[in-house]
């Protein structure tokens, strides 16, 4: 069966540990020191790494992870020169790798050289699953800062990101939950979901619980950036930009735009 594991790093991030049918995988590595000791503690050698993209917080663990585990194999995207890359992927691959068939997306967006992975299959008991892991792109009840490239581009990365069946996980590497939840309350403060969701994401984070990984599901009724049809969103990002928006990637980058000064 397929085991996937958060380990906590720096301030609010994430790295994913997946395990499956005797092999590790290890997803965006931004420091090493935690993964290195979760590794030991579970007598654990990975056997993979998957990079999203180039940011610092992403890529500063994978050189130490490849100094002590040399024979890990670091696959990443090719639209930027990532640190000790010996597969690098533009999107569009697909790959066998750990018994599971992954393909990989370019998502460009928070960065031009974002790129996700996604697999798909059935577990032991013949139960589908649908997994992705998004970096920085989608979080729960968000989305990455649009560092670089067009709003257009971001807007349909995320589209087809949700174009996933509803049930798919997707694996954030932050946890910014709470701080989304209250963003996305401030555009459609009626959504009775979002606030379904502010309950549930308060009691996790003070049991001292990750709020992620979210669903394609959960994103598709609470996510304000992936919403940029719905009335209330509309209505939010008009009113801020005090002009009639025709399309939804006008909404989306309206809305980017409040958040960043929210």
């Amino acid at each position: 069966m397929l085991k996937i594991t958060p380990i906590p790093i720096l301030q609010d991030n994430y790295v994913w540990l997946a395990q499956h049918q005797g092999k590790t995988l290890i997803v965006d590595p931004g420091e090493a020191e935690p993964v290195i000791a979760y590794l030991k503690q579970h007598n654990l050698t990975p056997d993979y790494m998957f990079i999203t993209h180039k940011h610092w917080d992403h890529v500063t663990g994978i050189a130490a992870i490849k100094a002590a585990y040399p024979e890990c194999v670091v696959y990443a995207t090719g639209h930027h020169d990532i640190p000790c890359c010996e597969v690098a992927l533009m999107g569009g691959e697909r790959f066998e790798l750990m018994g599971l068939t992954w393909d990989v997306w370019h998502t460009p967006g928070h960065t031009l050289d974002h790129i996700v992975f996604h697999t798909q299959g059935q577990d032991d008991n013949g139960i589908n699953f649908n997994h992705l892991f998004s970096g920085d792109n989608i979080f729960a009840c968000g989305c990455g800062r649009m560092f670089e490239g067009t709003a257009e581009q971001f807007h349909d990365s995320l589209q087809r990101i949700v174009s996933l069946p509803a049930t798919t996980k997707i694996y954030c590497t932050h946890e910014y939950t709470q701080a989304n939840i209250n963003f996305a309350l401030h555009v459609e403060p009626n959504n009775t979901y979002t606030l379904h969701r502010q309950d549930v994401s308060s009691e996790q984070r003070a049991n001292g619980l990750p709020t992620v990984p979210t669903t394609v599901g959960d994103e598709l009724k609470s996510n304000p950036f992936v919403r940029c049809n719905a009335p209330d969103v509309v209505r939010a990002a008009e009113h801020f930009s005090g002009k009639v928006l025709g399309k939804p990637e006008e909404v989306f980058a309206v809305i980017r735009k409040m958040k960043d000064t929210f």
